[in-house]
């Protein structure tokens, strides 16, 4: 199983669509849950290290446990769509599930990507958390066809 958290929920009607989507078509291959957790209001009230602060204590209680935890960071590393594939296949050997962490809009505090088990960036580029939800999933069931020996440009 593939969990992904991601603090704020999508509002976007088309991201909406898309998630929607990319989960169903993944279905075929594995159970891939999509968890929101709630968005802090005070982002103009607080410190930035508070607002992180407050952002890992909600990610803490799933931060636990016999998973591979993936966190998406600006600082992580950037993988092909072929090389994330076989990252799945090898971050399962041993643990049966897979969770990635997308942080609120200030990005993750520090404890977070430093008990991550792997960083990972999408891009250089600079992207909404929504977008960067979507590419995730759009990449999960690219690994997925991949890991399966299946089509997987259109």
């Amino acid at each position: 199983m593939i969990k992904v958290y991601v603090i704020g929920k999508p509002k976007t009607k088309f991201i909406k669509t898309g998630l929607e989507q990319y989960l169903k078509w993944t279905s075929k291959y594995d159970r891939v849950e999509l968890i929101t957790l709630p968005l802090s209001d005070d982002l103009n009230k607080i410190s930035a290290e508070e607002y992180k602060k407050k952002d890992m204590e909600r990610i803490l209680k799933y931060f636990t446990g016999d998973v591979f935890k993936v966190v998406l960071d600006e600082r992580g590393k950037e993988l092909s769509s072929i090389d994330f594939a076989k990252k799945i296949d090898t971050w399962r050997i041993g643990k049966k599930n897979i969770s990635f962490f997308i942080g609120g809009p200030l990005g993750h505090h520090e404890y977070i990507r430093n008990n991550a088990d792997f960083l990972l960036s999408m891009s250089k580029m600079t992207f909404t958390h929504e977008m960067i939800l979507l590419f995730l999933l759009e990449q999960i069931y690219r690994a997925f066809k991949i890991n399966n020996n299946e089509k997987y440009h259109y």
